[in-house]
């Protein structure tokens, strides 16, 4: 029997495009980079989190679910395992899954797993034939001595998600996006007409909420840099910085300009507690932002044309230790403090400011 190894994330990622290849066949969703989420993202957590995710997008119930590392080595080899079990007498494995998934590093990750011990040898001999831009797997690749003959490995070319912005951006702005580090948060408590920028790729802005303050976590590398303040100044603050200090993108106004517009999003968020997020707004490509708060708050996500902007139950409930102060966040890299700021129009969307500025709140997250 045949069977796809699918990759996550799913949000944005893989959702719905590979549907028509199921069938019936066997399937085993992988999450890759698992290294990058914090600790408070529990094995027991991310597992229902991720079964949960793929029945609400009806996409398919997986005979296995793994949490996986190609950097670490982590659940390499008890994927292996299932998937040499599954594969019985004649089965062959099909690699699907959406771009900068990590679709190639972890086959060569399980390729060093042949035989239950991990042999950097044949790892060096069988590589998986990539580019050098991330997500640019060159066309289907048969991946030798990773499965025992006569079974067969088939890589396929990372899927591109017209919803992602990823595929967009620059070889460098993708080194950015990309995590490279465990994910750290950065909690904000606000208020209403508060906005915070994530680098030059998106804005949300809290157009109301049920009670005088709410918290957002927001979720991304820490190379993107982020910035809090308010509405009634966030387009002035884009045209200054955007792809200087405010990045990525990074570039002039030309950069700027080839991305295009940002168009708004209107997001009514469900809330169920101040304490920890209990809903995320999850913006394609970029990461997501937890939401804590109790009732119904309104938002505006600005984001370029086309890039998914969707609402799931959270992912990692947590705030930071510490909340982040008005201005630019905690995580400014070396390298943006040392940018000069690019004045001058960008092709960012002008619009009306909407509500009234209230004062960022300070302290520690979990008070209302």
């Amino acid at each position: 029997s045949d069977n796809v190894w699918r990759e996550a994330p799913i949000d944005h990622s893989s959702d719905n495009v590979l549907d028509d290849a199921y069938g019936k066949l066997n399937t085993v969703l992988v999450l890759t980079k698992s290294d990058l989420l914090p600790s408070a993202a529990t094995k027991a957590r991310l597992l229902e989190w991720s079964r949960r995710r793929a029945r609400a997008g009806g996409i398919f119930e997986p005979i296995g679910v793994h949490l996986v590392s190609s950097h670490t080595g982590w659940g390499v080899q008890k994927l292996l395992s299932q998937l040499e079990e599954l594969c019985g007498d004649e089965g062959e494995v099909w690699v699907m899954g959406a771009q900068n998934a990590g679709k190639s590093s972890l086959i060569n990750a399980m390729s060093g797993y042949r035989g239950g011990t991990k042999s950097n040898k044949l790892l060096a001999r069988a590589p998986v034939t990539a580019s050098t831009m991330p997500g640019t797997t060159i066309g289907v690749v048969e991946v030798k001595n990773v499965l025992p003959a006569p079974h067969r490995m088939l890589d396929t070319p990372g899927l591109l998600h017209p919803h992602q912005l990823t595929p967009r951006l620059s070889p460098e702005e993708v080194k950015c996006v990309l995590p490279r580090r465990a994910l750290k948060p950065r909690t904000y408590r606000l208020s209403k007409g508060a906005a915070i920028h994530i680098g030059g790729l998106a804005r949300v802005d809290v157009e109301d909420c049920p009670g005088s303050t709410m918290y957002l976590t927001v979720w991304a590398s820490s190379d993107i840099v982020c910035h809090f303040g308010k509405i009634d100044k966030a387009e002035e603050l884009f045209q200054k910085h955007a792809g200087s200090l405010l990045q990525p993108p990074i570039g002039d106004a030309e950069r700027l300009k080839e991305l295009g517009r940002w168009e708004p999003f209107d997001v009514d968020v469900e809330g169920g507690s101040y304490k920890e997020s209990t809903t995320d707004v999850a913006i394609g490509g970029v990461g997501w932002v937890g939401v804590g708060v109790v009732g119904t708050a309104q938002l505006t996500v600005w984001t370029y044309p086309g890039i998914g902007v969707t609402t799931r139950a959270a992912l990692i409930p947590d705030f930071a230790k510490d909340l982040e102060t008005p201005g630019w966040s905690h995580t400014v890299t070396a390298a943006a403090k040392k940018m000069k700021s690019a004045p001058g129009k960008t092709g960012n969307a002008k619009h009306t400011p909407r509500g009234k500025q209230g004062r960022p709140g300070k302290g520690k997250p979990g008070r209302k």
